[in-house]
């Protein structure tokens, strides 16, 4: 997974602030005139700078958009959701607030990764803690089988493991190419991951 800002971060960042309060501005139609919101004429307009907006933790702006109906669910050319990508740089005020407007937090990319996936590669472990008070199945699979415990043993988030399984994670969970998470970690000799699994209720 891969949602970090290309070579015009800084300008693009910079842009975001010089967009909040015209964006806010602009979207004040919408948000006082409920039925004014075009998705033909309006969403392409506004697609760029949701996903800056929620790249750069600006959730004054993807609050904006929220209130003028902005559809949620619009993902980039990799299939990342603005919930996906707020997740993923570690922007929890942002994620609350597209979880309070209902986004879609068991949404996966192309590559079948979630938000929670992307946490946990990520390390960060306060936003995959939110994430686990979603509706989500904490077995959900990526494209290649793994589920949020792979990612958890893979990346060495070991803290995670039990949390996980506490919340129903099966800890024998067989990947696309017939491995577990403890045979991979026995793979890799990582001793640490073996043992935080096994605690965790693996045998195999």
């Amino acid at each position: 997974m891969r949602c970090s800002f290309t070579a015009g971060r800084l300008v693009r960042t910079v842009a975001v602030a010089a967009l909040a309060a015209l964006l806010t501005a602009s979207c004040a139609q919408h948000v006082y005139q409920p039925g004014t919101y075009s998705a033909a004429t309006d969403t392409p307009r506004f697609t760029e700078d949701w996903f800056v907006a929620a790249r750069a933790g600006r959730t004054d702006i993807v609050q904006a958009l929220i209130d003028a109906h902005f559809p949620l669910e619009t993902t980039t050319p990799e299939g990342y959701t603005a919930l996906i990508l707020s997740a993923y740089d570690n922007h929890p005020e942002t994620l609350k607030a597209l979880l309070s407007a209902g986004a879609n937090a068991c949404a996966a990319d192309r590559h079948g990764n979630t938000a929670l996936m992307g946490a946990l590669f990520k390390g960060e472990t306060n936003i995959a803690t939110m994430l686990l008070d979603t509706h989500c199945d904490i077995d959900q699979t990526n494209n290649a089988g793994e589920t949020a415990l792979s990612f958890a043993a893979l990346f060495g988030r070991l803290d995670m493991i039990p949390v996980l399984v506490a919340h129903g994670a099966d800890a024998n969970h067989v990947d696309a190419r017939g491995g577990t998470a403890l045979q991979m970690a026995i793979a890799q000799h990582s001793p640490a991951a073996e043992d935080a699994l096994r605690h965790a209720g693996a045998t195999q």
